[in-house]
């Protein structure tokens, strides 16, 4: 009995690890460049990173598109400070947000009599 578990054990290990072997080169291909695997797998090691990714991915589709429009009018992800409120809000600030917006806002006030204007 012996024999045939540790038979079993042999056939297993090399299939698990083709397997695995497959899985990794389809993901690699699939990807587009080596760099970027290096890359997610580099990311992947971050303590707690995951688990921020998995709710990002999880969260409503309005809450999603309003955290990317955030963190591209930001630019600077150093530049964004994140407090959390006793309530449990969360709010996001950032310098290069607020510029982004305050000339959004100023051209599009300004918008009326379709004449371009500068915005400095």
């Amino acid at each position: 009995m012996n024999k045939t578990r540790h038979n079993q054990r042999k056939r297993t290990g090399p299939k698990s690890t083709r397997t695995t072997e497959h899985l990794v080169r389809a993901l690699v291909a699939g990807c587009g460049s080596p760099a970027q695997v290096l890359e997610l797998y580099y990311w992947s090691k971050e303590p707690g990173l995951i688990d921020v990714i998995r709710g990002i991915v999880a969260m409503p589709e309005e809450s999603r598109a309003a955290l990317e429009a955030f963190m591209a009018i930001s630019r600077d992800a150093k530049s964004v400070v994140a407090t959390l409120d006793r309530s449990g809000v969360l709010s996001l600030t950032s310098a290069n947000a607020l510029k982004t917006v305050a000339l959004a806002q100023h051209a599009a006030e300004d918008d009326i009599d379709d004449q371009p204007r500068l915005l400095n």
